[in-house]
Order: structure tokens, then sequence, then C-alpha cells
């Protein structure tokens, strides 16, 4: 078993020291912006579209929730079609960034539980200057790359913990790339991804998951 070293594996610069132009290069970044919107939107249980949340009440919202925790910042929201995307700017942003982007990901997962109380709803999406779409295009490079290593070698391949949104974008990216299957480890809201050899005679066996 290969484990992709963290350091190396999730860690986006931000949009103001990547190098310009980046996000738009062909390679294996480009598949971001092709599974983006396959992740985007969230279905109901019966196949319905899912409601969507006022933007300006998603914006407030956010802007109560960090202005409370005393960051200088203010929040935009807009309908997106598939998703609602909030932006986060101001002074304290950076704070947002730290980490990977967790609290990113912890204001995103509260605006989604409280405004959509546990019902199927329009994905609502945080993001701060580009940073998240930067980091979609580097978890979907690393797999890619780890997904040819696993066909070259034989062995699988594990990822550092992603979140639930994170692991969708690694599973489908490899979803359609010929001889490796991927599957979620561990419990929780963080898990590892297992990248796994499969045969091309050999059944995927479901074992693509969240």
């Amino acid at each position: 078993m290969t484990h992709v070293p963290p350091e190396r594996e999730l860690e986006p610069k931000t949009p103001r020291d990547r190098p310009a132009g980046r996000a738009e290069d062909a390679g294996p970044a480009a598949g971001a912006g092709r599974v983006q919107g396959a992740v985007g939107a969230d279905a109901g249980t019966d196949g319905a579209p899912a409601v969507s949340a006022d933007p300006a009440e998603v914006a407030r919202l956010a802007d109560r929730l960090l202005q409370g925790l005393g960051l200088d910042v203010g929040c935009a929201a807009r309908d997106a079609g598939e998703t609602i995307e909030v932006d986060v700017d101001g002074a304290d942003r950076d704070y947002l960034l730290d980490r990977r982007g967790e609290a990113l990901n912890a204001v995103q997962y509260l605006l989604n539980r409280i405004l959509y109380k546990g019902r199927a709803g329009k994905k609502i999406h945080v993001d701060s200057d580009g940073f998240r779409r930067l980091r979609e295009e580097e978890i979907v490079e690393i797999a890619i790359l780890a997904a040819e290593k696993v066909k070259a070698r034989g062995e699988e391949s594990v990822l550092s913990p992603l979140n639930p949104y994170e692991r969708r974008l690694v599973h489908l990216a490899l979803r359609d790339v010929e001889g490796v299957a991927t599957r979620s480890l561990g419990d929780g809201f963080l898990k590892r991804v297992a990248i796994v050899p499969v045969k091309k005679d050999e059944p995927d066996d479901g074992r693509s998951g969240t």
C-alpha cells in the first residue's frame, strides 16, 4: 500500500500565491472543472429537484456567523443554477484559508445544516477569492497522478483525509479511469480514499463510495 505524503498531496496554494494562468492549464487539474458540476447539486430522495435557499438569506447568515466570531469579513451570495455560491472577502479572510481551508468547510457545513435543517437542498458552496476552486483542481490532479502510479505498480494508494465533497471529487474523477477503483476508508466526517488496482476482467463490485 502506498501512502501519498500529506504535505505533497493536498496543500493547494492560495490564489495570490499560485502562478497566473495555472487554473486554465491543460492536464490533470482540468478535470476538476468537469467533475465540479456533477457534485454540485443535491436531489431530493424522490428524485425531485433540490429546493433553493434565498441567496440574500444565505449571505446574511454567513455574515452573522463570521462577524459573530470577530472576523472582519463580508459575504456575498448568488444563485449559480446548481449551487448557491458564497464568496467571503475582507481583512481577515486569510484566517479562513489556514489548514487547507478547514474554516471555509466548517462555515459551508453550518450554512447547509442551518438553512435546510436536514432536508435535501441546493448545495451551498463557500469560497474566498477562488481558493476552493484551486483546491478542487489540486485534489483531482493528485488523484489522477496517484491512479497512474497504482496502475503502473499494481499497489493500492491511500490519500489523506478528505471531507465528503472532496471525496466525491476523487470518486468522480477516477470512475471512468480503467484499471483502478476507489473506496472510502474510516468513519466520521473526514475519511481517506483508497485507490486500488483492478484487473480488466475483475468486476468493480461497487467499491466506489463517499
